[in-house]
């Protein structure tokens, strides 16, 4: 489980392309990309979007505050990616744990967020 929390910090960041993006259009890209990789059902969906954007807001507002405060950000993240499990099956988890490997070997490992953008 932890595993999944810390991985999905280059995920989130891939998911959300641009650094111009509002935060709906954030959190829409991240559950596109978690309902095509995932097979979210509709409420999944719903919850997955609603999640999503709370934490696009927090980033956002960081971000505003050019603080950049590392500590919250992880605090973030945290609180997000436990709210995320409980919204998937566990074959959802074990699934999204493997496509954060996939990843994380396809860009040659490395910590942090980044990944590709557009």
């Amino acid at each position: 489980m932890l595993a999944i929390l810390l991985a999905f910090v280059s995920f989130t960041t891939f998911a959300q392309r641009g650094s111009n993006a509002t935060p709906e259009q954030r959190a829409e890209n991240q559950t596109k990309t978690l309902t095509e990789n995932l097979k979210l059902s509709d409420d999944q969906q719903k919850k997955v979007y609603d999640l999503s954007l709370a934490r696009a807001k927090k980033m956002q507002e960081l971000r505003d505050a050019q603080n950049m405060d590392r500590e919250q950000m992880r605090a973030s993240m945290e609180t997000f990616n436990t709210e995320l499990a409980k919204i998937l099956t566990v074959e959802q988890q074990e699934k999204y744990k493997t496509l954060l490997e996939d990843r994380r070997n396809n860009r040659g490992g490395g910590g942090g967020g980044g990944g590709p953008r557009n």
